[in-house]
């Protein structure tokens, strides 16, 4: 897997954040209200590698963090970085009004990085790539729920990583020596990555905090695998409550591998999260078949045998705890495990542990460290860690 593709992959996640939750600046302009909002961040990453933590010959989830990273002499080294973390900086548009009964919106959210990046390094000269990640329409009336139409993330895994702690922050570290626009969180330890998809959903009206979601979205091509030309479907169903909330999504795709064969790419996801007054808890749980824990998962990097096409079975989990020691200082323990056994046996396991400061309503400053492990059944272990010092701003 190369870094270009894993950058255009998962080079913005979650800044919808920024576009709804912390979007600073709205104004009126005749019958509509327009928006405006966004991140900027920034990190200091220092990752630790060596030749005796890669057993596993570094073609793992965590031996990814040490890809590039060498001394004179070709041997695994210690590598720092400025960079993004887990979300790239976002400039957010919107705009919504009132129009015959119906309530309609518009959302066009773009995403940049700090570094020059187009998978050959951070050469002086080079650029930002800049991106329309979210591009789609809403359209709803009163009490008969609303409709999407357009780009945006999908809905399988989705709410793991919005709550992930290291979403304002870094988690586990990706290419330490050419970093991209952003770190891998907890993807592939814990939750798989399905992408942005081109897609048409109807949500529900609340009905006693219980919402439902159906939706089409236009089938993927992958690594080993090309979609069969029918479209993808996926749904969700979430409730919540006073400080509580749950979701339960499936998603499913047919494609052609290369072996060729028809198989599925297909998977079910749970999650809740609670508050206790200055403690919070989450968590979440995958099952998924078709989807690989070595390259994050999903739909643009799929698992299938070669040479059989016999589909890939993953499972994970995710538990996180945070604690606010104060009005303005958060900790957190994150954990996240992922395994397969049906292609290739592999066992993934990320703990992260945080502080997270309120410097301003605006502006949180933050302090990471994260310990990677991948066992490769068979073959060896590779181990990584990182510590990430930095900051967000959402304005």
């Amino acid at each position: 897997m190369n870094k270009i593709n894993m950058t255009k992959l998962s080079v913005s996640l979650v800044a919808l954040i920024a576009a709804s939750s912390t979007q600073a600046a709205t104004w009126q302009a005749g019958d509509w209200e327009l928006g405006l909002g966004g991140n900027i961040n920034a990190f200091f990453m220092s990752t630790q590698c060596s030749a005796g933590d890669l057993g596993a010959g570094g073609g793992t989830m965590a031996g990814l963090a040490c890809a590039g990273s060498v001394d004179e002499n070709g041997n695994p080294t210690d590598s720092q970085s400025v960079q993004n973390g887990l979300l790239p900086a976002s400039l957010n548009f919107s705009a919504k009004t009132e129009q015959e009964g119906w309530d309609i919106g518009a959302n066009v959210n773009v995403y940049y990085g700090v570094n020059s990046n187009d998978g050959g390094g951070a050469d002086a000269l080079k650029f930002s790539s800049v991106d329309a990640r979210q591009v789609y329409l809403t359209a709803g009336r009163k009490g008969g729920g609303e409709f999407k139409l357009g780009r945006d993330f999908g809905l399988f895994g989705f709410d793991p990583i919005i709550n992930d702690m290291s979403l304002v922050g870094a988690g586990a570290n990706f290419v330490a020596s050419d970093p991209g626009h952003t770190t891998l969180g907890g993807l592939g330890y814990g939750y798989v990555y399905t992408d942005r998809l081109a897609q048409m959903n109807y949500t529900t009206a609340d009905m006693n905090g219980f919402k439902g979601t159906f939706g089409i979205f236009q089938p993927m091509d992958g690594n080993g695998a090309t979609s069969a030309g029918e479209l993808g479907f996926h749904g969700k169903a979430a409730y919540s409550k006073g400080n509580f909330s749950t979701s339960a999504t499936f998603l499913t795709q047919g494609v052609n591998t290369d072996a060729g064969t028809s198989e599925d790419i297909q998977g079910f996801d749970i999650f809740a999260k609670a508050d206790f007054g200055k403690v919070g808890l989450a968590g979440s749980y995958f099952d998924a078949e078709g989807m690989t824990s070595l390259a994050i998962g999903g739909l643009v990097f799929p698992g299938f045998d070669a040479a059989t096409g016999t589909p890939e079975e993953t499972t994970g989990y995710m538990l996180q705890g945070t604690v606010k020691a104060s009005p303005k200082l958060k900790l957190g323990l994150n954990y996240a495990h992922s395994e397969q056994d049906k292609v290739t046996r592999v066992e993934n396991d990320k703990v992260t542990v945080g502080a997270y400061y309120g410097l301003t309503k605006s502006l949180t400053v933050m302090g990471e460290y994260s310990d990677n492990e991948s066992k490769l059944i068979g073959t060896g272990t590779d181990q990584s860690s990182n510590v990430n010092l930095g900051a967000i701003l959402f304005f």
